[in-house]
Order: C-alpha cells, then structure tokens, then sequence
C-alpha cells in the first residue's frame, strides 16, 4: 500500500512539473494566469465531460446528489484558492510566492489533526522538514510584504488543504460504495471534479474570448494536468494527504532537474536564469526534501 502510494505520488510530481513547462509556454504568449486558469478549465471540462459519462458509475453511489455536492464544494474550495493566489501576487513575487506555498504541507497537518487523524514526532519532524526544503527551492528574496498579502498567502493554504482533503474523502467514498479500485476510484473522481470547475468557470469564458490557438496552447498543460490529478489522488488515497503532500513536495526536486536539462534542448526561456550558489542550494534542499520521505515512511510504520 506503501510502496504504490509513493510510486503514484513521485509520478504525480513528475508529470505536473513537465505540465507547469507548459503553463510557462503558455505564459509566455498571453502573460495572464487568470486567463490560463479559465481556458485549461474549459479544456479540462471538454476533456472530462466524456470520461465522466462514461467513467463514472452514478447508479452506485447512494445519495448521489450529497455526493455531487461535495464534488462542487470542492471544486469552489478549489477556485476560491486560486483566486486567493492570484490575488496574493500583488504582494509577493512569483518565485517568493512559489517557496512559501511549501508551507501549505503544515496547515495541512494542523487541519488533518483537527479532523481527527494523528501524526507521530517522526512523521512531524518529516512535515517540518519537507516544508524547509520546499521553501528553501524557490526563496529569492526578503522583500517586505503586508498584512493583506500574508492573509492572502493563508487563505490560499487553508483552501488547498481543504480541497486535498475533501478530494481524498471523495475517492476513499467512490472506492466503498463500489468495491473499484483506488486508481478505477480517482479516474471515476477527477472528471467529475473538473467538469464541475470548467462549469463554474464557464461565464468567464465572455471575458477571455479564448480562439483556437490559445486551446492548442491550453491543451497540453490540461491533459499533464488532469493525469497528475489521476495519480495525486490514487496517492492521497494510499497514504493520507500529508504523506502524499510530502511526496508532492518532490515536484521541487524535479523542477531543478528539468531546470539543468532544458538549456541542453534551447528551451532555457521556459526556466528563469538563476545563479550558481541558488543551484547548490536547491540540491541541498532536495536532498532535505528527500530525507523528509524517508523519514515520514518510517514514522508511518511505527
């Protein structure tokens, strides 16, 4: 169980960070996050509206529409998140924004600790440690910032850590009510989940007027994107969402990997230049970032 949930968790990082590559291309014609979270929903809602049809067994599930309920609270939690982001960017810079995300691992396990789960000192010392590395991949600067920026900042971690977990409770519910499988239980999940965000996100869609060459740009980060959902999921469900969230947590690892590759291809324009001493310093907290799953695995067999 152990050993799928990591293997599931690490493929997950993996493929969402060659998936931000895309999101970096995109940015780099339209210059608007807003604008790429309203067109790859929309292509996310194209993509998931068939599967969902198909994949999603409604006549299985007792109380159904209590079920799609949670499905749209979490699809809010999701938007109010993003929101929550994109409004914290006023206040910080991209990349100083990017670290402090990592310490969405901690208020994830105050709140996994107040809705009744427990973690031992190993597993919280690992917690501890994934959210230093996760910090220490990105920091770029200590400029200040205000009140509302950190509010912000906060908002933005409670919301994805609700979402986490009302999603791992959605598919841990799809797997009893079925008997599917954990990975059958998050390919039945995610569709519904990003039908029902392309759905809310529809009206935006008069704003943004988005044309053929944005969807084809929009397409590949959509497609990475729902996939890594698929395995986040299967992994959340193995594990519990803060192990998984320390697994996620790696995508730092693979992004300073992808980060000295890509000027090999000349694609150097999708990463920002960064200095030698911020490359070791990565690798350091990469191999941090490392001992933390290590550690947690072992706190979890006590």
């Amino acid at each position: 169980m152990i050993s799928w949930g990591i293997a599931t968790g690490f493929a997950s990082a993996l493929i969402n960070t060659v998936g931000f590559l895309f999101n970096a291309r995109f940015l780099l014609y339209y210059k608007s996050p807003v604008r790429l979270l309203v067109i790859s929903s929309l292509v996310m809602m194209l993509i998931s509206l068939p599967l969902m049809i198909w994949l999603c067994p409604f006549g299985m599930i007792p109380d159904v529409w209590l079920y799609l309920g949670e499905v749209v609270f979490s699809s809010i939690l999701f938007l109010i998140g993003q929101g929550a982001f994109f409004g914290a960017l006023r206040f910080f810079e991209a990349s100083r924004l990017s670290s402090l995300l990592g310490l969405k691992i901690i208020v994830l396990s105050v709140i996994f600790i107040l809705s009744g789960g427990m973690l031992n000192w190993m597993q919280w010392s690992a917690v501890m440690l994934a959210a230093m590395a996760a910090v220490m991949l990105n920091w770029s600067g200590s400029q200040k910032s205000s009140v509302k920026g950190w509010l912000l900042l906060l908002l933005t971690l409670v919301a994805y850590s609700s979402v986490d977990m009302v999603e791992t409770d959605l598919v841990v519910k799809m797997r009893e009510f079925t008997g599917f499988s954990t990975l059958r239980s998050s390919f039945a999940v995610v569709p519904l989940l990003y039908t029902s965000i392309g759905m809310i996100c529809t009206p935006a869609l008069y704003f943004f007027k988005p044309d053929k060459g944005q969807l084809a740009k929009a397409f590949p980060y959509a497609l990475l994107w729902l996939s890594s959902q698929v395995l986040l999921l299967c992994c959340f469900a193995f594990l519990q969402p803060v192990f998984g969230n320390v697994i996620l947590a790696t995508r730092g690892i693979f992004s300073v990997l992808i980060g000295m590759i890509l000027p090999c291809f000349g694609l150097a324009a999708l990463d920002s230049k960064i200095p030698a001493a911020m490359w070791m310093r990565r690798i350091v907290a990469s191999l941090v970032m490392l001992g933390a799953i290590a550690l947690y695995s072992a706190g979890s067999m006590q």
